[in-house]
C-alpha cells in the first residue's frame, strides 16, 4: 500500500503526540503501522525507526530496539544519536555486549563530543571493562562540563567506588556539596552516599566476625551450659555430664500439677 503524504503527515503527528504524552502503547501502534508501509518517504520511515527504538528501549525490549536502530543507521550511518542508542540498547539487553556498546560511545563521541550523557556512560562502561583511566577520564570530563548536575557528579562518585577509590568518591561528594550548599539533590547525594559507605561497612564487619568464627576449632557452647567430666572412662569412652544453671520454671497448662523438678537432678549421664 502506498500512502498519502497527508496520511503519513497524519500518523507522524499523532504518533509524536501519543510519544510525547507518554501513552506508549497508542505511539507504538501508529508507528508500528507507519513502519509497515512499503513506500514511505526516506525520512519519515527514519523517524519511525528511530521513535520504535525509543519505545522499545523504554520498554526494556532491548532486542527489538537494536533491530529498529540497525535500519535508522542505514538511513543515518553518522548520527550521533542513534548511535547513543545503540550503546543503550546493547549495554541494558540481558549480558549486555560491552564491547559493542563501547564501539557505539565512543562513535557517538567521535561525532559529538560534547555529550555529557555519552561521556558518562561511556565513562562507567570503560570502568566496568576495566579500563580504569579512560574511564574515569570520561567521567572527569562530563562533571567537568557539568559540575551542577547532581546525576552526572553522583556517576563520577560511582565510577571511583568502584574501582575502589572510595575517599575519592568522598572527596568529589563533598566538594559538590560545598559548592551546592541549598541544593536538595547534592544534600540527598551526600547522605545516600554516607549511607550506603555505613552499611558497607557493617556487612565487612558481620562477615569477619563470621570468617573468624568459623575458623575457630570446637563446638560452640551455649551461654548457660556447661559441660563437666564426669567419670573417667565407661568402657573407653569419656562420661559428660551438662548442668543448667538456670532454675527450671513452673509448668503451666494441663501439665501445671507436675511437681517441678530441681535444677541438680536435671542431667545427662
Amino acid at each position: 500500500m502506498k500512502p498519502t503524504l497527508n496520511l503519513v503527515d497524519h500518523l507522524l503527528a499523532l504518533g509524536r503526540r501519543y510519544q510525547d504524552m507518554g501513552q506508549g502503547r497508542d505511539a507504538l501502534r501508529i508507528f508500528t503501522r507507519l513502519s509497515g508501509f512499503r513506500e514511505l518517504p526516506a525520512e519519515a520511515a527514519e523517524e519511525a525507526q528511530v521513535r520504535l527504538a525509543e519505545l522499545q528501549i523504554k520498554r526494556r525490549k532491548y532486542r527489538r530496539a537494536r533491530r529498529h536502530l540497525a535500519i535508522a543507521l542505514r538511513f543515518q550511518p553518522d548520527n550521533a544519536r542513534y548511535h547513543y542508542l545503540m550503546a543503550k540498547a546493547l549495554k541494558a539487553e540481558d549480558r549486555g555486549n560491552l564491547e559493542r556498546a563501547a564501539e557505539h560511545y565512543r562513535r557517538s563521541l567521535e561525532l559529538d563530543p560534547e555529550n555529557v550523557k555519552c561521556l558518562v556512560e561511556y565513562g562507567l562502561t570503560a570502568v566496568r571493562m576495566g579500563r580504569t583511566d579512560e574511564g574515569l577520564a570520561n567521567l572527569r570530563q562530563a562533571v567537568e562540563r557539568a559540575a551542577d548536575d547532581a546525576e552526572v557528579v553522583g556517576r563520577l562518585a560511582k565510577g571511583l567506588r568502584l574501582v575502589g577509590r572510595s575517599d575519592e568518591a568522598r572527596a568529589v561528594l563533598r566538594a559538590a556539596l560545598f559548592r551546592n550548599p541549598r541544593s536538595p539533590r547534592f544534600r540527598k547525594l551526600w547522605n545516600e552516599y554516607q549511607f550506603q559507605h555505613l552499611r558497607r561497612e557493617q556487612e565487612a564487619e558481620r562477615m569477619n566476625r563470621e570468617g573468624l568464627r568459623t575458623s575457630e576449632d570446637g563446638p560452640v557452647l551455649l551461654p548457660f551450659v556447661r559441660v563437666t567430666t564426669g567419670s573417667p572412662l565407661v568402657e573407653g569412652k569419656v562420661s559428660l555430664r551438662i548442668l543448667r544453671h538456670d532454675e527450671p520454671s513452673p509448668a503451666t497448662g494441663p501439665h501445671s500439677h507436675w511437681p517441678a523438678r530441681r535444677a541438680d537432678h536435671r542431667y545427662v549421664q
